[in-house]
């Protein structure tokens, strides 16, 4: 082998000996042919410093991670929003999320963690997880020590995102962890916390107004069945709560209420009530819909002043899967402030919606998006999203997206009032998600003639490191104190499996001076629980300001 190579490299220098004599020949014997010879180099060369130039204007791919689903790398957009000041436009991000993004939830740093785990594929043993960045639209992945694919999750008063459960077998039959992480946004980095009472497949979690988590439901770590134990948690230790109702769903849907108590209301079509003190469940009232509402959402509507803080709840589409495969275009809404609260039927959806999901935006409305007429069944999904107006209890259209998103698929809130879409995993394996991006521009944030609106500013808030108390005023300093018109905390979002566990909008009560709005937290710790918040502003057209993060604590 060395001298074979030793051959080589001679018979390049004689190659290179050889070229440079003919180069001499030709410079003595044919100057103007050496001159036009030139004068090609020349011009090679300023096409590639332009090259060079041109490449340094474009921004680098991001390095991707296989395996990935590449079939619509190159698709063409097969929509083109004609009147985004109307309807609000969707856009696909050049980049793409290397996993499949089954978990996600917003941090104060506005950054979201991303949780995959082994993504719906029982062969992976590489568990991952990652942090997307939403300004340069980029992902940060590393791996995570234990399986916490089909977790439940909700954000701590400290900001850390608290994980409960995950996947220890698919097969014959799915078991849950009774591991429990804590996700630091400083570090990015996760520890573990204290076990639960035992494994949890599909639980749900709930932020208490005492800054105690409440966790229930999921499948166990022995013989995968439900375990029924409910259990407060701090991220340090856990505290019995009694036993789960008869009946009670995986992933139910719940929502902390005004007067401390917890609501659910599915997919399950006997919605109950949980008394936080007395650990015990109560009958509210049977569904319209009359049977399950599998891979549905819910949504606690706004909490505001001006209807003093009465809580409403919202549930849309899903289907009962145990009987069919199709879903419904149907919704329910319940007053829970009445004595006794029934469910009447809402408006319908454009179509019939499985595995979608519902996010509230800074103005109340609630963007409705994705999900499929036929379970996991990406033919059938519906591309076209709507906006809820509680207001006048009707929907709008919210424009087109241009993908899929069904079962696995999420959306969440983002600090610059956007939404941004991730995800659809309809058939089982980590190589069969859709890994496009997609960011909704809500209509607010455009003028009549569809160029960017004009939108206020906040100068100054309170700090993210320091607690605003409940009860207490703080000051808002902006330069568009005389225009604002409402002013809004939104709890960032932690979304799975059609449902954000964390999210719900509380108006606060402010007056204006110049220059600035003196806003008023509500001194029920129910109304909004401890933790951190994005703050809104909104002028008299409904334009937000990008938000703050915010703090509440007692």
């Amino acid at each position: 082998m060395p001298s074979a190579l030793h051959s080589r490299t001679r018979h390049h220098e004689s190659l290179d000996s050889t070229t440079q004599i003919g180069a001499d020949k030709l410079f003595r014997r044919a100057p103007r042919l050496l001159l036009f010879l030139l004068l090609i180099c020349l011009c090679r060369n300023g096409v590639a410093q332009a090259q060079e130039s041109r490449s340094q204007k474009t921004p680098p791919k991001q390095d991707q991670k296989k395996p990935f689903v590449m079939e619509h790398r190159l698709a063409v957009p097969s929509f083109v929003e004609a009147s985004p000041q109307l309807n609000g436009t969707w856009e696909t991000s050049p980049f793409m999320i290397p996993f499949n993004p089954v978990h996600v939830a917003l941090m104060y740093t506005g950054r979201v963690l991303v949780i995959s785990g082994s993504g719906n594929d029982p062969t992976n043993k590489v568990l991952e997880a990652g942090v997307w960045d939403p300004v340069p639209q980029t992902v940060r992945t590393f791996h995570i020590d234990w399986d916490m694919f089909c977790n439940g999750m909700t954000i701590l008063p400290d900001g850390r995102p608290f994980v409960m459960g995950g996947t220890i077998q698919y097969l014959p039959n799915f078991l849950g962890y009774a591991k429990t992480a804590l996700f630091n946004p400083a570090t990015e980095k996760f520890t573990n916390g204290p076990d639960m009472s035992g494994g949890r497949w599909y639980p749900t979690a709930t932020m208490l107004g005492t800054g105690s988590a409440m966790v229930l439901s999921g499948l166990n770590d022995t013989t995968g069945a439900t375990n029924t134990t409910v259990q407060f948690g701090n991220g340090t230790s856990w505290t019995a709560a009694g036993t789960v109702f008869s009946g009670v769903p995986l992933y139910p849907r719940e929502h902390l209420l005004p007067n401390g108590k917890v609501f659910e209301d599915g997919a399950n079509p006997d919605s109950q009530m949980f008394d936080t003190v007395s650990h015990t469940w109560t009958f509210v009232a049977n569904t319209n819909f009359g049977v399950e509402r599998d891979y549905g959402s819910s949504v606690l509507l706004p909490l505001t002043p001006a209807d003093g803080y009465k809580p409403k709840v919202m549930i849309l589409g899903g289907g009962n899967l145990g009987s069919t495969s199709t879903g419904t275009n149907t919704t329910e809404l319940i007053d829970l402030s009445v004595a006794s609260p029934t469910w009447v039927n809402g408006p319908t959806m454009v179509g019939a919606r499985v595995q979608m999901n519902a996010t509230i935006l800074p103005n109340g409305k609630v963007l409705v998006s994705g999900g499929s007429n036929v379970n996991e069944d990406p033919t059938t999904a519906v591309l076209q999203a709507q906006l809820y107006d509680p207001s006048t209890n009707a929907f709008t259209s919210a424009s087109t997206m241009q993908f899929a998103r069904t079962y696995h698929s999420n959306t969440l809130l983002l600090p610059n009032a956007t939404v941004l879409a991730v995800g659809g995993n309809p058939v089982r394996g980590r190589a069969t998600y859709e890994p496009h991006i997609e960011v909704y521009k809500p209509a607010y944030l455009f003028d009549s003639t569809g160029k960017p609106a004009k939108r206020p500013v906040i100068s100054a808030s309170p700090l993210a490191s320091s607690t605003i108390k409940y009860g207490a005023a703080f000051a808002i300093n902006t330069p568009d104190a005389a225009s604002i018109k409402s002013v809004v905390l939104i709890r960032p979002g932690s979304v799975t499996h059609s449902f954000d566990m964390d999210q719900r909008l509380v108006g606060l009560a402010f007056t204006v001076a110049p220059g600035v709005l003196h806003a008023t937290v509500p001194s029920n710790h129910n109304l909004a629980p401890p933790g951190y918040y994005l703050l809104f502003i909104l002028n008299a057209q409904g334009v937000p300001s990008v938000a703050r993060f915010v703090r509440l604590g007692p």
